[in-house]
């Protein structure tokens, strides 16, 4: 009963500055609107970030192009993009808690800016691979500072900002297909027995001559005067993938502005000074599990998080090369899909924020792999009998059914078992980027060496696989670590005084007893 006394009366105090109406505290409160202004700003930096998130899917085969490169190796443009997401993931935690994250937030936007416009233009393989890790380093960076930047400033009132902020990445990788799609080169021919007007060709100024490239690793110059393809090494000219980073990227970096003049306008740090709230948090209790069945447990999250994050990632990077592939719909086409994939996630983000209050985690993260397994096989049929309104469909229900199961698994861990310290949300990252790495490289190499089906049958397998171990962990924690056992511990941070730990103490003492 002290417990629940306690935390009622937290969460009373935090909500009553959220009663009056937003356009009242902005005219009223100095503070709320500054706050909000601020807000905004770091709303347009993860619009960046979706932004340059959202191309890498339907521009991987133009990048693939320009480094003359198959399938399998260009996979490993993936995987270092995946080593530079755990290179950010253990560097700038560590540099958020020692600078202001306004000017962390400003500087990993504008890197982020940098990194993805030099990416196309590195026809150098090995020079690729550095600016693809880089071109993830810095988004990395610009989620956790942002994300601390919010829950800092507006502490009880930061979960609906927090989602906007989040909800403001889907909402650039929608968008981002779009802008990528007119500078994408063609792919096929509507007829190999046509010929190609001689006339069409010369009348391009910049281009004197046309590339056909099946995306099977030959490239083939047609001829105009007869029907016959002949080899021919490709040319940087017959893509135009540049300039639509060049256009998201200057997006970005317009979006990192502001928050270099809020850096230096702000006269007060807003909250977001790198100094811990003195104020404990008296709901800080949880149950303490025996090392023994911690280890196991963890190794268990980290499997759900590894194979959900190789699916999600891969899906969303492969969906265009599946589209081109096994389809053989045009980039066009492939950008809309893509597009699609990034609208049903965004619906799911938002609609996240609702599920969350009227059912459990576990309830989420089962019945959300289950409709991933669901949407792959509706997904498979719709593909192997080219049913293509099938196929539209389920691209977008896979990306609403993605969106809700990696923040349920952290929550399913703070509220379930333990909570989810730094040290476990830095594995927890490093178990998701490893399925981020991992995973493309032989789905690359299977798609290259055998079929594009291989893409829907990895991505049920994984799926699969992702259901097991969560009902595998299910039971285990059913059985090995039941909800009313008794052992409690506290948190604290390290600037708490000894004061306040006692009567933080005493107050689980009191509840113990109760």
């Amino acid at each position: 009963m002290e417990k629940d006394e306690i935390i009622a009366s937290d969460n009373v105090a935090g909500s009553t500055s959220g009663r009056k109406p937003i356009l009242s505290r902005l005219k009223t409160d100095k503070t709320f609107r500054k706050k909000f202004i601020l807000t905004v700003w770091t709303f347009l930096a993860f619009l960046g970030y979706g932004l340059t998130s959202g191309q890498a899917g339907p521009s991987f085969p133009d990048l693939q192009l320009i480094i003359n490169e198959d399938l399998a190796t260009a996979s490993w443009l993936n995987t270092a993009c995946a080593v530079g997401f755990v290179a950010g993931s253990l560097i700038w935690g560590i540099i958020c808690d020692r600078f202001d994250r306004v000017l962390v937030l400003f500087f990993t936007t504008f890197g982020a800016a940098i990194t993805n416009g030099a990416v196309p233009w590195c026809s150098s393989f090995p020079l690729m691979i550095v600016m693809r890790a880089l071109s993830c380093f810095f988004p990395c960076g610009l989620e956790i500072a942002g994300s601390t930047l919010i829950l800092t400033m507006w502490e009880k009132e930061g979960a609906p900002y927090n989602q906007a902020v989040h909800f403001a990445f889907a909402l650039g990788g929608i968008i981002s297909p779009q802008i990528i799609s007119p500078f994408l080169a063609p792919t096929t021919f509507d007829s190999l027995d046509d010929k190609l007007n001689v006339s069409r060709v010369n009348r391009t100024g910049d281009i004197s001559y046309l590339v056909f490239y099946d995306y099977l690793g030959n490239e083939d110059l047609y001829n105009g005067t007869n029907s016959s393809f002949i080899v021919s090494s490709f040319n940087g000219q017959i893509t135009y993938v540049h300039y639509g980073y060049i256009i998201t990227s200057s997006i970005v970096l317009l979006c990192s502005i502001p928050l270099l003049v809020s850096f230096f306008k702000q006269k007060d740090k807003l909250a977001v000074s790198t100094k811990k709230n003195n104020v404990i948090p008296k709901d800080k209790y949880a149950r303490k599990v025996p090392l023994k069945l911690k280890i196991p447990l963890l190794i268990l999250l980290c499997l759900i998080l590894h194979s959900y994050m190789g699916v999600e990632i891969t899906y969303a990077t492969y969906l265009m090369t599946f589209c081109l592939r096994h389809l053989k719909w045009s980039k066009t086409d492939g950008s809309t899909a893509s597009s699609l994939y990034w609208i049903g996630f965004c619906f799911g983000r938002f609609m996240g924020i609702f599920m969350a209050g009227f059912f459990q985690s576990t309830t989420l993260i089962l019945s959300f792999c289950i409709m991933i397994i669901l949407s792959f096989f509706g997904l498979l049929l719709g593909s192997l009998f080219y049913v293509q309104p099938v196929v539209w469909v389920f691209i977008a229900v896979v990306g609403f059914a993605f969106s809700p199961i990696f923040p349920s698994v952290f929550s399913w861990t703070e509220e379930r078992f333990f909570p989810v310290s730094g040290r476990v949300a830095s594995l927890f990252m490093l178990s998701s980027s490893t399925g981020m790495a991992i995973v493309p490289i032989y789905l690359g190499y299977l798609m290259e060496h055998y079929n594009a089906m291989s893409f829907v049958y990895i991505m049920i397998g994984l799926s699969t696989f992702c259901l097991f171990i969560c009902i595998v962990t299910l039971i285990f924690a059913k059985n090995f670590i039941p909800v009313g056992h008794t052992s409690i511990e506290v948190h604290v941070d390290s600037n708490y005084t000894v004061t306040q730990e006692m009567v933080c103490l005493n107050k689980i003492n009191e509840f113990k007893d109760v």
